[in-house]
């Protein structure tokens, strides 16, 4: 059995809800398919303290249907295996825990986060925005899918998506207010 397979199995029997959930590639890749965030809170924890899986490569963001997911690629010295634990979150409420008490190099990651797909992270210390520009308009997140480049003003920085019929026809004035003038 392979390392990868040992971290696998080792992983699986701690946590239940990772059952059918952990691949291992060719490569000894070890990739964890998402899991909800209280979970990922405990399993996190285990890695970092108990598997020492104390090096944080990258946070990846992404939208996928309703939810909005996270994937930590994360290493240690003693294995040398790249493992992905992915955490999801509604687009509803996207809010997720900040990992920076671990690894203080996500700083940067999640706000990147938080600009790009408009994650709420707690505990996330405050600071600048990143990696958009001041002045971007606040509740767009131009890495979510429904977000679209074509109706994003450069010049004044707005974002002007065409109008639901029903809303174009309220925003008309009547014939009613034009005669009364």
């Amino acid at each position: 059995m392979s390392r990868a397979e040992e971290i696998k199995a080792q992983l699986e029997g701690k946590f239940s809800v990772l059952a059918d959930k952990i691949t291992v590639s060719p490569s000894n890749r070890i990739y964890c398919q998402p899991v909800d965030r209280a979970d990922f809170s405990n399993i996190l924890d285990y890695l970092f303290t108990e598997m020492k899986y104390d090096f944080l490569h990258v946070v990846i963001g992404l939208h996928v249907g309703d939810n909005l997911e996270f994937a930590y690629v994360i290493s240690n010295r003693e294995d040398r295996l790249l493992l992905s634990l992915k955490q999801f979150a509604p687009i509803s409420d996207p809010v997720i825990k900040t990992v920076t008490d671990k690894y203080p190099s996500a700083l940067w990651h999640e706000r990147e986060l938080v600009d790009l797909f408009g994650a709420v992270v707690e505990g996330l210390p405050p600071g600048l925005t990143y990696p958009l520009p001041d002045g971007w308009p606040k509740g767009n997140y131009p890495l979510r899918k429904d977000w679209k480049v074509e109706y994003f003003d450069r010049e004044t920085m707005t974002y002007n998506p065409p109008q639901p019929q029903a809303e174009a026809e309220a925003e008309k004035p009547s014939h009613e207010s034009l005669s009364e003038e």
